[in-house]
């Protein structure tokens, strides 16, 4: 039974292998800059052709500085009647743009954009219950200003759907999202928008869908005090580009999660208490995962 069972095990590990190179290269392929879960990445992608899109190759790759992500994203306002507007992304979603983006567009050629989708929490009743809320998009720079086409505003998370399909959150549900297009499509966001700083406007009257901004704002943005999200996002394993000799996930995890943990820290939405904390509850869980992982790279090779 133990030879049968030995057997087994290799013959199994070609197919382990195969599986593991495919979902190497799909990494690859989707050029992953951050990620957290199915529905929290930053990422590159093809941008549509140019019949499709009217319009020519973008201006990557290209320099843009964090506090100029900040400030741009910042100063955005989603009007929602004649006294009242809300910042189109929260401020933890600032910070999290604010240190991937300059990388992603670094990286991205002409013919690529920048997609993204993340998640922030709302609290109702007292705050007794939490419903989660999802902004996407995409990002290019072009004639030397930030492009940012929007696809979802506060697009609602499906609790009833998510506990039916996912009953213990392990993030298997995975959402559909708009990123936006350059062609203004029939039903494309359409909330105004107001900017409270100089140079970022609409790409033109009729699309509030789509914001043109300098790529250098000379202004520090206000930035107020927001709490962590949630427990079950912070335990949710970050994924970045793998390819050949990648680290382990359990690397990858830890490395993305500090670099979340600072740029939180960098945008004065954490203190220094909560950094520690959450810094050392990382190490923690880094050192329970990294043993298992390494039993199972050793099985594959």
């Amino acid at each position: 039974m133990k030879n049968i069972s030995l057997f087994s095990l290799r013959s199994a590990q070609p197919i382990l292998l195969a599986l593991l190179f495919i979902t190497t290269v799909h990494i690859a392929d989707a050029q992953v800059i951050f990620q957290e879960d199915k529905n929290n990445f930053i990422r590159l992608v093809e941008k549509p052709s140019k019949v499709d899109s009217g319009m020519r190759a973008n201006q990557h790759p290209f320099t843009l500085h964090e506090q100029d992500v900040s400030a741009i994203l910042s100063a955005i306002q989603v009007v929602k009647n004649k006294n009242t507007s809300t910042p189109l992304f929260s401020n933890e979603q600032v910070a999290l743009l604010a240190a991937y983006l300059p990388e992603a567009l670094r990286t991205a050629t002409a013919q690529q954009d920048v997609i993204f989708a993340l998640s922030k929490e709302k609290r109702y009743l007292a705050g007794l219950k939490t419903q989660t809320y999802y902004v996407a998009g995409s990002i290019f720079v072009a004639d030397d200003q930030l492009n940012i086409l929007i696809g979802e505003f506060d697009k609602v998370a499906n609790k009833a759907y998510e506990m039916a399909y996912d009953p213990t959150s392990q993030g298997l549900v995975k959402y559909d999202f708009d990123f936006g297009n350059r062609k203004q499509a029939k039903f494309s966001f359409d909330s105004p928008l107001s900017f409270s700083a100089p140079g970022i406007e609409l790409k033109t009257k009729n699309r509030f869908d789509w914001v043109v901004a300098p790529t250098q704002l000379a202004f520090e943005a206000p930035v107020e005090k927001e709490t962590l999200s949630p427990s079950n996002r912070e335990n949710t394993p970050s994924q970045r580009d793998i390819s050949g000799s990648a680290p382990l996930p359990a690397e990858n995890d830890i490395v993305s999660r500090f670099k979340r943990l600072d740029a939180l820290k960098k945008a004065n939405l954490i203190s220094e208490t909560e950094y520690a904390e959450k810094g050392g509850s990382y190490l923690t869980s880094y050192r329970t995962k990294v043993p298992s992982a390494l039993v199972l790279r050793a099985f594959l090779l």
